[in-house]
């Protein structure tokens, strides 16, 4: 395999001979913020690092009765129509290969995928902070074999189970299911969703479908976030932002997985033993906004507490503050807040704070030192502490790899 991928052969340009930079196939079809990130890491990485010659299957650049010619060096292989075949064809050709879109069966090649499974947990843990106990979860029918889909179920599920909880789940009908807009779907989620106990809050597998649940929930009646809080995946920032009201969404690092990627393929190329065990590349922070804005806490002093400190993220408060503002004991107000949240009214402005630094720090391009006045923060080296402790990142850390899908 390492003969066929690193042999080097040459061609005769102004009476020298140059060697023939590698061809490496990218066998993605998918659309969004995830593919883009990937194949600009993946170019990335080979400008810097490589001399191979990146081919975009479905471009004219390589397709699939290049494999095993002896013109493609190696491949990566995303979601592509003609999967079965392109996977029977690197292994007949025996050359190095990346598969980023493995599903349920598991794949023959080294393996680079994002951490759906995790993605579930962080829905989960993002509306258990905010009081629900009522939970759902909107996904595809196992006749799409969405495996992806499934694990970001399997991940909610599981992180609300550990809490003692459960969560509904809809999935459609396989006849329902023809197209995400099918008017027999479209009334199957209603029905399900006005049958909810509210308030609930609800994983949508990707952002087309949160955004359809928020159009179901205005026909329906149900008010959101009030009623009903939503969460996406993706971060496809031109549906989560023209929603309304906006929807709260996990992006996938793209940026990490096509770089994990691009790393794996070189060390098959260079002879090296790729990774066995799948890779699996966590989410980036939630990206907060409406659909989530809410408090479910049945204690009403809880919840105006938590607003207060909500509304002050920008100012460094303090519990006396909250205390002033609304005229009740610390001692009381102490004992409900922890017996509702878990969490004492400290540790919460800390969190508040720091979940206002995360937002700032993707959402402006402003110096460090504005970010750590703007979020509440007295002292930088507190704030600087504090940050990677919650993170583990620097600030400057974070926002790189949270802009990267903007580059």
């Amino acid at each position: 395999m390492g003969q066929v991928a690193t042999a080097k052969k040459t061609v005769q340009s102004g009476g020298r001979r140059q060697a023939k930079r590698p061809l490496v196939g990218l066998f993605i079809a998918s659309e969004g913020p995830y593919t883009e990130q990937v194949v600009q890491a993946i170019a990335q990485y080979a400008r810097a690092h490589t001399e191979w010659r990146i081919g975009m299957a479905g471009f004219g650049d390589v397709d699939l009765h290049d494999i095993g010619d002896g013109r493609v060096a190696g491949v990566i292989v995303g979601p592509w129509a003609e999967r079965p075949p392109l996977i029977k064809a690197i292994q007949k050709a025996g050359i190095p290969a990346v598969d980023m879109a493995a599903g349920a069966e598991g794949s023959s090649l080294p393996t680079v995928l994002p951490d759906d499974f995790m993605v579930g947990r962080h829905a989960a843990e993002h509306l258990l902070f905010r009081g629900f106990r009522n939970f759902g979860f909107v996904g595809l029918p196992a006749s799409f074999n969405a495996y992806w889909a499934d694990r970001r179920r399997d991940g909610f599920v599981s992180a609300l189970e550990s809490h003692g909880m459960a969560s509904a789940v809809f999935e459609g009908s396989a006849k329902g299911w023809t197209r995400l807009n099918d008017a027999r779907n479209i009334d199957e989620l209603r029905r399900w969703l006005v049958r909810l106990p509210k308030p609930v809050g609800v994983l949508a597998a990707f952002d087309t479908l949160a955004y359809e649940l928020l159009s179901q929930a205005r026909e329906s009646g149900v008010v959101v976030p009030q009623d009903l809080a939503v969460i996406g995946v993706d971060n496809r920032e031109w549906i989560c932002t023209l929603a309304n009201p906006t929807i709260t969404s996990i992006p996938l690092d793209g940026h990490s997985a096509g770089t994990s990627a691009a790393q794996v393929l070189a060390r098959s190329l260079a002879d090296r033993k790729a990774p066995i065990e799948p890779m699996l590349i966590a989410p980036l922070a939630i990206q907060s906004r409406e659909s989530t804005d809410a408090f479910a806490f049945s204690d009403a002093l809880v919840v105006e507490a938590l607003r207060f400190i909500r509304n002050q993220s920008h100012k460094p408060i303090s519990v006396e503050d909250i205390l002033d503002e609304l005229l009740v004991s610390r001692r009381l107000l102490e004992i409900r807040f922890k017996k509702a949240t878990g969490r004492t009214l400290q540790a919460e402005i800390w969190r508040t704070h720091l979940e206002k630094a995360r937002t700032l720090l993707v959402e402006t391009s402003g110096p460090i030192s504005a970010i750590i006045e703007g979020s509440g923060f007295r002292s930088s080296a507190v704030f600087n502490v504090m940050f990677r402790r919650a993170t583990g990142l620097t600030p400057t850390q974070f926002r790189n790899q949270h802009k990267r899908r903007d580059r």
